[in-house]
């Protein structure tokens, strides 16, 4: 059976690589601000209002909040029969 990798057009995998590698620098089970390019951290908390609060208070007003995992692990999506 065939699977399907949905990406942003915009996005290349150059992009989807930089952001991985953002991503995993960041501390496990926190949730973080991003810039809205998705390039870089503007804030990091330990839950959603503390990440927005300290991304307000850094002068940031285009953002994106994502959480990062409990840990780090190879995935395999298949469809179900």
């Amino acid at each position: 059976m065939a699977s399907t990798l949905f990406i942003m057009p915009s996005q290349t995998d150059s992009d989807n690589g930089h952001r991985l590698e953002l991503l995993r620098s960041a501390p496990l089970n926190s949730w973080l601000a991003l810039s809205a390019d998705e390039t870089r951290i503007v804030a990091i908390g330990k839950t959603f209002t503390e990440a927005d609060s300290i991304a307000k208070q850094a002068g940031e007003t285009d953002y994106v909040l994502t959480r990062t995992p409990d840990a780090w692990m190879s995935r395999s999506l298949s469809p179900i029969s």
